[in-house]
């Protein structure tokens, strides 16, 4: 009996410890996924929060912007009578877009679709618009040198009336694209409304 106790306690002994690290393995299993599912979702709740936090700056960005396109020159484009022209030059001379350009690489990290396509869209109808108005003012300055340089040739006046009517035919492509990205300008912040 004492041969049997002994050989029973040779195998219980380890077979008990073997049990007891069986389950304390799966208690510190359960414990490291639970702090792994916790760390995950404090990274995708911080994730989310920057998202959001870009999200306010661009609408912030584009409605000032926009707000400041329609004072100097948006009711300008909506009210230049039929065959007029921007006659002056309007300085464009910085990225207007920093929010946007800084951010570009994050814009994927907006989870709605529609969303997303909005902002890459009206953005680049914003920079098309600044684009038309940077030709505009060549156009301008090449019209205003005309008309200042004294007559060399016979053809001056028609050279002077030629570069005034592409002013006017440039001003009517500059009032499309003002009232289409107008149209963009206020699907985004509407969309950007409904997420606050």
């Amino acid at each position: 009996m004492e041969l049997l106790e002994a050989t029973l306690q040779k195998f219980i002994v380890p077979l008990t410890a073997l049990l007891g690290a069986v389950i304390g393995g799966m208690f510190s299993l359960r414990a490291s996924s639970k702090a792994y599912q916790l760390e995950m979702a404090k990274e995708q709740k911080r994730d989310e929060r920057e998202v959001q936090n870009m999200l306010d700056a661009i609408g912030i960005e584009i409605g000032t912007l926009w707000n400041f396109h329609m004072q100097r020159i948006g009711a300008m484009a909506e009210n230049l009578p039929i065959g007029g022209a921007f006659e002056f030059y309007y300085p464009l001379t910085q990225d207007y877009f920093t929010v946007y350009n800084t951010n570009a690489g994050k814009i994927g990290a907006v989870s709605d679709k529609a969303l997303r396509e909005a902002i890459v869209v009206c953005y680049n109808k914003c920079k098309k618009v600044v684009d038309g108005f940077k030709y505009n003012n060549v156009l301008y300055k090449d019209y205003r040198d005309l008309l200042m340089m004294p007559p060399t040739s016979q053809n001056h006046n028609e050279y002077v009336q030629a570069k005034h009517a592409e002013l006017v035919e440039f001003a009517t492509i500059i009032i499309e694209d003002h009232y289409e990205v107008k149209g963009y300008v206020e699907q985004l912040l509407a969309l950007l409304d409904a997420r606050s």
